[in-house]
């Protein structure tokens, strides 16, 4: 709640003041991410952007999710361009600036070439891709199933994705179920609870534009409920491709020997986007 305090506090010193854009949901979210070497990272941000750090790392995170119903905020927008929805996948890692806390992407793949080319125009660094997934179920989509119509405990979550067009084609695929025994962190395990509150609870991002190398460092802030969040298990898991076409190389050689943090979330919804501004 005091993050989603802070971030209501910083949207009310911006200069931009509209929504851009809006989400129905993002949900059936994988959260995955390794500790690395803050001036490791440092090296690999924009002029203006410092590694955010925890319990000493900097970290680096893949996030695979459903983003539903993406259009214009405004309810004119959204008829004349009806809401979009896609798969996503993007490898990121969190950031300062001037004291504010972000997310900065290296990537993002995007199932909607609308979307991307969308999002590139803004210095987002979205790239086309073919993805598919497997669900249990679509917590906010329309027609909902029913809770005894849901699959058995020990269903495997799938996806898939490989880039397309022009740019190369780095590949991301992964497997998992949730870990049984409630729907959310346990709160005695009071580190991993705290770390992974600490990745999902980000209410800005931060790009360099153009083409995620600068010269103009811009803040965008975003609106949404808390994550709500589960344990999560993975079964199989090839980031090795996606995790070096980001630069890191040493994570996808394997020659991190950090197990990484791993949580699961079936989404939030309405996500609402502020304009990304100069800072």
């Amino acid at each position: 709640m005091a993050e989603i305090e802070a971030s209501q506090a910083l949207i009310a010193q911006r200069y931009l003041k509209f929504r851009f854009m809006m989400h129905d949901a993002w949900e059936n979210a994988l959260f995955v991410h390794w500790p690395v070497s803050p001036e490791r990272l440092a090296e690999m941000l924009p002029r203006g952007l410092e590694p955010d750090i925890m319990d000493g790392f900097a970290w680096v995170g893949l996030v695979l999710l459903t983003e539903r119903g993406v259009s214009s905020s405004h309810p004119l927008g959204r008829i004349l361009v009806p809401p979009i929805d896609h798969l996503g996948a993007n490898i990121r890692t969190y950031v300062r600036h001037n004291g504010v806390p972000g997310i900065f992407f290296w990537s993002l793949e995007c199932s909607s070439t609308l979307a991307s080319i969308g999002a590139r125009a803004a210095g987002i660094p979205y790239f086309p891709a073919s993805m598919s997934r497997k669900v249990d179920f679509e917590p906010f989509a329309k027609n909902t199933e029913d809770e005894a119509q849901k699959a058995e405990p020990g269903f495997t979550f799938e996806f898939f994705s490989r880039r397309t067009g022009i740019f190369n084609t780095p590949r991301v695929s992964a497997r998992w179920r949730l870990q049984l025994g409630g729907s959310d962190l346990d709160e005695i395990h009071e580190d991993f609870t705290r770390r992974a509150k600490w990745f999902v609870e980000r209410y800005s991002v931060y790009a360099a534009w153009p083409w995620g190398k600068g010269p103009l460092l811009l803040r965008g802030d975003v609106q949404h409920p808390q994550w709500p969040l589960q344990r999560a298990v993975i079964e199989s898991l090839d980031a090795s491709e996606l995790l070096e076409a980001a630069g890191w190389t040493e994570l996808a050689s394997g020659e991190s020997s950090s197990l990484p943090h791993v949580c699961f979330s079936r989404g939030v919804g309405p996500v609402e986007f502020w304009m990304l501004e100069p800072v």
